[in-house]
């Protein structure tokens, strides 16, 4: 009678271990709880960014002029015509793109329900010119016998050599080329500051362009 309870006990012993183990594995510990915050703001982070930015320069133009200038001088009471003339070879840079600081409070906004930021853009504009003073020189300098040199005729051949190398950043596809690259930079840069993307205008064409110190001289 004894081995038979003890036969019928092992069984049951093993079930009862069984089943604890079973219910042990179906009922996993429970995790701490997790939570996530989001702050959305990328829209005015883009805002911010985009109006701390002074100036978007994208893309430079290597230009070179030939520049002919001659001072016609009338001598002895208007009998004799004289002329002190140069032809100056200038070499130098274009620098185009985008002057943020004309950027107005209502000019840059965004979308907090989609994300996209948006932003209406002053033209493109010749943002500086310069002049390559190791390749830029004075080709040939006559002064007739009864002339009188003219000692500002290279200053006056710089400031026409500049006026023709903005001229040159004012061409139609300069400019549209400007347009396209600033699109890109600035939607990367919207991006990576949060938002999903930035949507681009433009203004009319702005104003005079300004011109390198040297045109002052």
């Amino acid at each position: 009678m004894t081995s038979t309870v003890a036969r019928f006990a092992w069984p049951a012993a093993f079930v009862a271990i069984a089943a604890m183990g079973f219910g042990y594995l179906r009922e996993p510990k429970p995790s701490a709880p997790t939570s996530e915050v989001r702050v959305d703001h990328a829209g005015a982070t883009v805002v911010r960014e985009l109006r701390s930015l002074s100036r978007l320069e994208t893309s430079s133009m290597h230009v070179e002029k030939v520049i002919a200038l001659s001072d016609h001088q009338q001598r002895l009471r208007g009998l004799v015509d004289a002329d002190d003339s140069l032809l100056f070879v200038a070499v130098g840079e274009v620098v185009l793109g985008v002057d943020l600081s004309k950027l107005a409070e209502a000019d840059v906004r965004s979308d907090p329900a989609t994300g996209i930021a948006y932003v209406e853009l002053p033209a493109p504009e010749v943002l500086s010119t310069r002049f390559d003073e190791t390749r830029s020189y004075v080709h040939t300098r006559k002064t007739d016998l009864l002339a009188r040199r003219n000692e500002g005729l290279e200053g006056a051949a710089r400031r026409e050599a500049l006026a023709a190398f903005a001229a040159a950043g004012r061409d139609p596809r300069a400019l549209e080329a400007a347009k396209a690259t600033a699109e890109k930079q600035l939607r990367s840069l919207a991006k990576a500051w949060g938002a999903k993307d930035l949507v681009v205008s433009w203004k009319g064409p702005s104003g005079e362009v300004p011109l390198d110190d040297l045109a002052k001289k």
